[in-house]
């Protein structure tokens, strides 16, 4: 082959070459410009569900606390187990079930024997016993009225101790939480669609699929405000409302 060959054979390779470059090129820009205007076709709208629902609490935790101070160990225990005997007596007599009541174990403090000094000297009684009877039932209603009915225990020479460490007592509760959740949230679903085709309507549009949900939070209030939403809240009511609200995309057609 001819240097003449040769160098036209090299200029066809380089005009194929750059040919083939031009087209790739102006391939991959169409194919983006198609990519962009695909992903600005999908509009979505978000939006919230909320729903709230009163429920009523299934089970109740009550718990009758003791507290006796003596110079004398026996004394201190024999108060604190009469304590417990006389309110047992009373819970049956209202007409709590026997497996429903629950003795808690007793604890006695020798103030003496601490370890630190809080005044000692100036302290009456060397023996501090606590114990309690714990109810657990599924009939709130019986422990709302027995509640109304302790004064005989105070007749009876029973003093009940009010500290809780800041728990409700009474404390009401709702044992068929998670058999509400579906519903709850169904509810939440129907809730935010309808706002969601609020929205689309103004804007000349159809909802489509959600794209997107977050469950998001949920929350029991007791009948007085109070979120009940923690175990250890200061307050607990028999009527309860549970507040579900939950975030959905939707797309836009």
């Amino acid at each position: 082959m001819s240097s003449e060959d040769k160098q036209a054979v090299i200029v066809s390779a380089i005009i194929i070459g750059v040919c083939l470059l031009i087209g790739l090129a102006t391939g991959g820009y169409y194919i983006g410009k198609g990519s962009t205007r695909f992903k600005s076709d999908i509009r979505t709208v978000t939006v919230k569900g909320l729903v709230e629902k009163e429920v009523k609490a299934d089970q109740a935790v009550w718990t009758l606390s003791f507290r006796r101070a003596s110079e004398n160990l026996k004394d201190a225990h024999a108060r604190i187990t009469a304590d417990k005997e006389l309110s047992v007596a009373f819970l049956k007599k209202q007409g709590f079930k026997e497996e429903e009541i629950n003795l808690q174990p007793m604890k006695i403090v020798d103030k003496l024997a601490r370890d630190y000094d809080s005044g000692q000297a100036n302290e009456r009684y060397r023996y501090v016993a606590t114990s309690a009877v714990r109810v657990m039932t599924k009939n709130v209603g019986l422990v709302i009225k027995s509640l109304g009915e302790t004064e005989k225990l105070l007749k009876a020479g029973v003093l009940l101790d009010g500290q809780m460490d800041g728990i409700a007592n009474p404390r009401y509760t709702i044992t068929v939480f998670n058999e509400l959740r579906p519903q709850l949230l169904a509810e939440a679903t129907k809730n935010a669609r309808l706002t969601a085709q609020q929205f689309a309507s103004d804007s000349g549009a159809k909802i489509g699929k959600i794209r997107s949900a977050n469950q998001g939070t949920i929350q029991i209030f007791g009948s007085d405000g109070n979120d009940e939403s923690a175990y250890y809240s200061p307050t607990s009511t028999p009527v309860k409302k549970i507040r579900v609200v939950s975030t959905f995309e939707f797309e836009l057609k």
